[in-house]
């Protein structure tokens, strides 16, 4: 995806964006919080398409296009890095070691080094479980670390033997 970004003075900045499938967007954030996203259709120099949001509606778009409304199932262990941070989300499957432990039982923190920051259940979102939050079979939960520290959360969520 190429992104260039243009100072609007006076009025706030515009993103021209060009995806990897050559579709073609302009996004101008405004000084006053709203935002308009143009798209082109291809070979067009003018917009096809314009749509104007407020900064609630905006931002809770991106948190949609970002997954924290729905997980696809085929990201299920999906990871975003951004620079050493990463983030995955991982389901309790049958059988492993951690289904049934409280999270203070689990120690995962002291164990692995990451964090578990939600736990999504039955289509609802614990955010920032609780000490005494049990993990269930089919649970997905976010993890938050470095790599390494997620990757030692994984292995002790399948346990000893596992295959990745």
């Amino acid at each position: 995806m190429d992104i260039r970004e243009h100072d609007l003075p006076g009025v706030g900045k515009k993103f021209a964006v060009t995806t990897g499938d050559g579709d073609r967007m302009t996004i101008i954030i405004h000084n006053s919080g709203h935002r308009e996203i143009y798209f082109f259709e291809r070979g067009e120099d003018y917009p096809a398409y314009a749509v104007r949001m407020d900064d609630g509606e905006a931002r809770k778009l991106g948190a949609i296009l970002g997954g924290a409304y729905f997980q696809p199932v085929v990201a299920e262990s999906m990871e975003m890095v951004f620079s050493q941070l990463s983030v995955e989300w991982l389901r309790v499957a049958p059988g492993s070691p951690l289904a049934g432990q409280s999270l203070a039982e689990a120690a995962v923190r002291e164990r692995t080094g990451a964090s578990v920051i939600a736990i999504l259940r039955e289509g609802n979102a614990l955010p920032n479980p609780q000490p005494d939050e049990r993990f269930a079979v089919g649970d997905t939960l976010v993890v938050v670390g470095d790599r390494a520290q997620v990757g030692r959360f994984g292995d002790l969520l399948r346990g000893p033997g596992a295959s990745g």
